[in-house]
């Protein structure tokens, strides 16, 4: 278990270092911030996952061609989002780069392999899963510590389901990233001195899609297993989902910005900020530990599981449809 160790505090290390070091360049150099809060939590946490992935590689026995696959489709994005933050990208070019990302993983085996369906059906699957769970991290980060702390929470499911299963590349990759959001959580819990960037939630959001891609679930007794990662990552999927219905039912275009998050909504009722993220916490977990749940039971208490979510998410959309954020 040292091993462990060792990447545990190389990875907690290194993202207090380059975040404190970052943060600090670019306050000075008066580049990659707004107002006097820098935008360089994703150079962070991408420079963390490179050098605590070298070192794990060196250290374990990983796939390295999937493993690599996903650091390079990871710094793509984080490159595509650094872009974003210094000159605002519009929604075409961010997804065409979006799309090479999963293409790129797609070919590289990094992909969805249900036995059910063919190559192309796994492969069309994968590429929406990439992309929606990318830009569901993106929208999600609206608070201070709310997408960093949903991303420690979700890949620390990932890397509970790791051990579970012997999965050591699911343990190695979810380790780190669990770890280095924990380590950019110092700086980003309100009130946040480094916000991620949109570099930063893109880049959280591919590397949280591309985990659930090569973590294992489902066995011949479970084919419920399935919905698992789903489940996992269900509070960026809710808050996304319930966002485009919001503002449709308002009439808005799904697309363009409102306050129609859940996390906005909540603040509504009367919660501080803190209290907010908290909340937000607390449902992400309960996502989460559901989803793990769903990989380790049978089929009726599986699907119990799928239907309790099912009305549990019924519950929050007719709770915060009646708030109104006049925003």
């Amino acid at each position: 278990m040292y091993k462990y160790g060792i990447i545990f505090l190389a990875a907690l290390t290194l993202s207090i270092i380059f975040t404190f070091l970052l943060a600090k360049i670019s306050l000075k150099r008066k580049v990659l911030r707004t107002g006097n809060i820098p935008l360089v939590g994703g150079l962070g946490i991408g420079l963390t996952f490179v050098f605590s992935l070298g070192l794990g590689i060196y250290m374990f026995d990983l796939a390295i061609s999937k493993v690599l696959a996903i650091a390079a489709a990871g710094l793509f994005m984080l490159v595509l989002g650094v872009i974003d933050d210094l000159k605002e990208l519009s929604v075409t070019q961010k997804l065409l780069g979006q799309s090479f990302c999963a293409v790129l993983l797609i070919i590289s085996g990094v992909r969805t392999e249900i036995i059910y369906f063919g190559f192309w059906a796994n492969a069309a699957i994968t590429f929406f899963w990439i992309l929606g769970i990318t830009n569901a991290f993106n929208l999600l980060d609206i608070m201070d510590g709310l997408a960093s702390g949903i991303s420690l929470i979700v890949s620390g499911a990932f890397l509970l389901l790791g051990f579970l299963n012997s999965d050591l590349n699911a343990q190695i990759l979810s380790l780190i990233l669990c770890v280095s959001s924990a380590g950019f959580l110092v700086f980003n819990k309100h009130p946040a001195k480094v916000y991620l960037g949109n570099s930063g939630s893109h880049f959280l959001g591919l590397l949280i899609a591309a985990l659930a891609l090569i973590t294992h679930y489902a066995s011949s007794s479970n084919v419920f297993a399935l919905f698992s990662p789903i489940m996992i990552v269900g509070l960026p999927v809710i808050d996304t989902v319930l966002l485009v219905i919001f503002r449709m039912i308002k009439r808005k275009q799904p697309f363009h910005k409102s306050g129609d998050h859940i996390a906005l909504k909540i603040g509504v009722l009367g919660f501080s900020a803190s209290k907010t993220v908290l909340i937000m916490y607390l449902l992400g977990a309960i996502f989460s530990a559901c989803g793990v749940g769903l990989s380790r039971v049978n089929n009726l208490f599986a699907a119990i599981i799928i239907i309790s979510v099912f009305l549990f998410s019924i519950g929050i959309f007719f709770k915060l449809v009646k708030i109104d954020t006049n925003v």
